[in-house]
């Protein structure tokens, strides 16, 4: 298993379980207002959402680039649509964590998050 696969998965997981844990939290913080806790828990958990599909994505781009069967991702990811996971997002972030991409300016924000959790493990 790649190093930069297993950070990705740290790195993601870390930032959803923050925004699942801040989703069960702001029910006790905001006890007397729907209006607030509606709002606020909604942003978590789609925040989280948005990290899991990313993280997703990634991994699935990884295994795409290794030319894993097409017919087996489409199993894993328990998807007739591959592509609805391999977002430009999830592309990119790949090129940074594996340095596929000459660093340069401006450089897109997942790339760069990709290439910040590649330099953890040296």
């Amino acid at each position: 298993m790649p190093e930069e696969l297993l950070a990705l998965v740290r790195h993601h997981s870390r930032a959803i379980t923050m925004y699942l844990a801040r989703a069960q939290s702001v029910g006790s913080l905001h006890e007397g207002s729907m209006t607030e806790w509606r709002r606020l828990v909604l942003y978590a958990l789609t925040d989280a959402l948005a990290h899991n599909h990313l993280l997703v994505g990634t991994i699935a781009a990884y295994l795409q680039r290794e030319e894993l069967d097409p017919e087996l991702l489409r199993r894993y990811l328990q998807s007739p649509h591959p592509d609805r996971y391999i977002s430009r997002e999830a592309v990119q972030h790949l090129d940074g964590l594996i340095g596929a991409r000459a660093e340069g300016s401006p450089e897109p924000t997942w790339t760069e998050v990709g290439r910040h959790i590649a330099r953890e493990l040296r």
